[in-house]
């Protein structure tokens, strides 16, 4: 019984962070320099993932409630369909894991070269430091499961709230002028969705994070689906709205080209210190 409660760690805040926190990465804060030849029409393409994440958001929350034991994807498609269905799905859900980690850490080597112009122009620095970056997170993440879940509750915290503050700015600065023509592409309006609903996807992934570490959630039937709803919910507003206020802030010749496209917004609205406060949100997001 005592063991059992000590492995019951983890409760609703922490779970609800490790949705929002692996989802609000380094597809947030590269996007919008990815999306700016798209113009105006990549909202559209935003909505369209939003609903989709929060539809299978929806679908983990429901199956969620049919096992406490822990392994997200693999353990569902294992008592759906069998050792083979499972070992698949883990495997390809390992594989995406460190490609991710690849994306993740460029993104954070190139906000924190806001900060360390160098990392920008010597490719072995750069790699130098992404790779310390990956091995510190995992030695965190070896020392057990409550200590990640304290660290991806903190930076959570962290670098959602000025997101929050920069997207609700944004609203009262609102630019009709910077979206038109709503198409930059020159392609039509429904490949240009398309696109930019294959790029925005790659914000969403991590939604599934709650019912990762089930095993270690306490009263999990009720807790995942509801930190797994809650999160994506959140995660999606945020970055729809922090997407309106950056092409409302910073003209579209200069998002283009932006490495740092949330720091030159805040650069926009509150001068360079804080554009430096935002880069260093980034860099945490990355962790």
């Amino acid at each position: 019984m005592n063991k059992n409660n000590h492995r019951k760690q983890l409760g609703i805040w922490i779970c609800t962070a490790l949705v929002i926190g692996n989802m609000m990465g380094s597809g947030i804060f590269l996007l919008p320099a990815s999306l700016a030849p798209y113009g105006g029409i990549s909202i559209v393409g935003w909505l369209v993932t939003a609903f989709g994440a929060i539809m299978t958001a929806l679908v983990f929350a429901r199956l969620s409630k049919n096992t406490q034991q822990s392994g997200g994807p693999y353990i569902y498609a294992r008592q759906g369909f069998g050792a083979f269905a499972g070992f698949i799905v883990a495997w390809g859900y390992w594989v995406s894991i460190w490609c991710g980690n690849a994306a993740i850490s460029t993104a954070m080597v190139s906000y924190l070269s806001f900060f360390w112009p160098e990392l920008a122009q010597n490719p072995l620095l750069s790699l130098f430091v992404a790779l310390t970056a990956i091995w510190v997170l995992t030695l965190v993440n070896i020392k057990g499961v409550r200590e990640a879940g304290i660290i991806q509750l903190i930076t959570t915290i962290l670098k959602i709230s000025p997101i929050i503050i920069l997207a609700v700015a944004g609203i009262f600065t609102f630019q009709p002028a910077q979206f038109e023509p709503f198409n930059l592409s020159t392609g039509s309006n429904i490949s240009a969705i398309s696109a930019t609903a294959a790029l925005t996807l790659w914000a969403f992934l991590g939604l599934e994070s709650a019912t990762i570490p089930a095993g270690d959630v306490e009263n999990a039937s009720d807790i995942i689906p509801r930190a797994t709803i809650q999160g994506t919910l959140a995660t999606a507003l945020v970055y729809i709205l922090s997407m309106v206020a950056i092409m409302s802030l910073v003209p579209n010749e200069q998002l283009l080209n932006s490495s740092a496209p949330f720091a030159d917004a805040a650069v926009v609205l509150w001068g360079d210190l804080a554009g430096y406060l935002i880069a260093a949100v980034a860099v945490i997001s990355c962790l």
